[in-house]
This record gives C-alpha cells, structure tokens and sequence, in this order.
C-alpha cells in the first residue's frame, strides 16, 4: 500500500500520519520528504549544502533532486506500506510518483484547510517545535498555492485524489481518512 497526503504546510499530514502508523498500520514506512531532504542537507555535500540553504531560504528543492532522494528511499523498502508526506510538490514530482511506483496502487488524500486555521495551527507549532522553515511560512503557503491545482490535476490523470476537509478535529480527521482508505 502506497499513500501520498498532499496539503498545505501546517494542514495536519504529519499528524495524521502518525496517528496512522500507531492506531492501523503499525509496519507503516513514514517518508517525509524534507526529513528526507534535511538528512541530505546534513551530510557535508555540495549539494546537501544547496539543499540546506534553500530550505533555511523557504525555497523549492529543484525536482529532480527531490525525486532522486525519494526514489532512493523507496527502492530499498520493495513492497512495504509506505506513507509519503511533503510531495508532490509539483506537477513534475506528481508525473514521476508513476516512474518511482511503476504498477502499485497509490491512495492520495489531499487536506483542505482555511488560510485561518493554517495561521493559527502554525503560529502554535513554532512555539511548541521552534521549526526553522515556519518563519517564512507565509512565503510557503504562497509557493503552494501557486502549483496546488496543477499537482492534483496532474495525480488526477492516473489516481483518485480524495480530498479530506482538515479543518475539524484531530481524530474526525483521522476517522475520515481510515474510511476513505477502507482501513478497519
């Protein structure tokens, strides 16, 4: 089982993730993107140098580094069940999700928040997590915004993309998406 949640920063897909892997998949493979991309910052290359600065920046990752370092994670887990969180980031990344998982099924769910409710869940998680990239969350949400309808016209080509109103509670949330995934 392959999933991708696509959603603004600060929408919940790394909560609900989790809650996922604790509560119904316990074997669940948790593949964020920007941890994926922050281990490469931190490995004294060149290019996790590049990758660092631009992520300090609120920058994008050019596609094709970001679709190599997943790739190469995706290969050495085979037929795991694998969540994927923080990609697509655009509609080239959504094209390759079909290169990187060749015939296997993928389940995207795509969160829906208010701009307000964002805001406000943001403005908590820098207090509670002192994260580096919410200090130019406005110019992210901005960059999102931008390619958002482009990534999920280009997942609608070959997958169901189902869109999850993540404005309510944490465990509503949850319960809608173990519904939509027919996960008991």
């Amino acid at each position: 089982m392959v999933i991708v949640f696509i959603g603004p920063p600060g929408s919940g897909k790394g909560t609900q993730a989790q809650i996922l892997k604790d509560t119904k998949l316990p074997n669940l493979h948790i593949l964020t993107v920007s941890s994926l991309l922050k281990d490469k910052s931190n490995d004294g290359s060149l290019l996790g140098d590049e990758i660092k600065n631009k992520m300090d920046n609120g920058d994008l990752i050019e596609d094709i580094i970001v679709i190599s370092v997943l790739k190469e994670k995706v290969e050495n887990l085979k037929d795991e069940q694998i969540l994927i969180d923080g990609f697509p980031r655009s509609s080239t990344q959504a094209l390759a999700l079909k290169d990187i998982f060749y015939d296997n099924d993928i389940n995207v769910i795509n969160f829906t928040v208010s701009d307000d409710e964002l805001l406000q869940r943001i403005k908590k998680r820098s207090q509670e997590e002192s994260r580096a990239d919410d200090s130019v969350f406005e110019k992210r949400l901005g960059i999102y915004k931008q390619s958002h309808t482009e990534i999920t016209n280009s997942l609608s080509e070959f997958y169901e993309v189902i869109n999850i109103d993540a404005n309510n509670e944490i465990p509503l949330i949850s319960q809608k998406i173990t519904e939509k995934l027919s996960i008991n």
